[in-house]
């Protein structure tokens, strides 16, 4: 009975958070000469990944591998939703920095995103 009732309210403590569902349409780098390059035939583009609006976590093949996220902007109708994440990478002095930006003030259900890891960067479209 307590592993039923536990299981019912962690789904309700789900359903009562709030969430972006993602899809990403585009993806692209930063070429040594500075230009974008959109990569043609992606097997990003068509996925799609959840992110949790409180704690900034992602669920999906896409950056499924993030960790330990940090939310900076809760977004608004005037400011964009922000997460970030931060790793130590090995050797002395190395870090990386990956950054997620949804611009939740658009109007309409579809709110355009940027991510960006390093020279990465894939754009798409979030809905609530």
């Amino acid at each position: 009975m307590f592993l039923i009732g536990t299981a019912l309210m962690s789904q309700g403590v789900f359903a009562a958070e709030k969430f972006y569902r993602c899809e990403v349409l585009s993806d692209a780098y930063i070429k040594t000469s500075g230009e974008l390059a959109v990569v043609q035939d992606s097997p990003r583009v068509g996925l799609e990944f959840v992110v949790i609006k409180k704690t900034g976590e992602v669920v999906g093949d896409v950056m499924d591998t993030l960790k330990n996220p940090k939310v900076l902007a809760s977004g608004s109708a005037s400011n964009s939703y922000k997460v970030i994440w931060t790793q130590k990478a090995e050797g002395k002095n190395g870090f990386f920095v990956e950054y997620l930006s949804i611009e939740e003030f658009v109007k309409g259900s579809k709110k355009p995103f940027g991510f960006f890891s390093g020279g990465l960067l894939m754009t798409g479209v979030c809905e609530q």
